[in-house]
């Protein structure tokens, strides 16, 4: 592949969301990319936060309905915050991974590649 394929990860996200795994596994094997920042989650007596990832910009974290809330960050500050249409999360996510590549350069597309066939297994077969 020569460039970034900004469509097959909004097509490929968006078949993955109704397979097994849902909007978790869509989350959890984008964090094996080059520059996708892991914050582990964190359970405590009084308080917890649920597993957050950060690509690019933007951190992703999934809330306890399900969903997929994003927020803009820079310098660790949130500029905005919103919860994700099962239908905006391919297209936001591809964007936020097209200005990972801007950033790192093209040597990162074949980890984006290879996340995006292991949500192509797991999305099963496509009619």
């Amino acid at each position: 592949m020569t460039g970034f394929d900004h469509e097959r990860v909004r097509r490929t996200i968006g078949a993955a969301l109704g397979g097994p795994g849902g909007v978790g596994l869509v989350v959890k094997v984008f964090s094996a990319v080059p520059g996708v920042i892991l914050t582990p989650a964190r359970r405590g007596f009084l308080r917890s936060q649920p597993e957050r990832i950060q690509i690019g910009d933007w951190r992703y974290e999934l809330t306890a309905d399900g969903r997929l809330s994003a927020a803009h960050v820079v310098n660790d500050i949130v500029l905005a915050e919103d919860l994700l249409a099962a239908g905006a999360v391919g297209p936001h996510i591809a964007r936020a991974l097209a200005q990972l590549v801007n950033g790192y350069g093209p040597t990162i597309i074949p980890n984006i590649d290879a996340a995006l066939e292991v949500l192509e297994t797991g999305a099963g077969p496509r009619f």
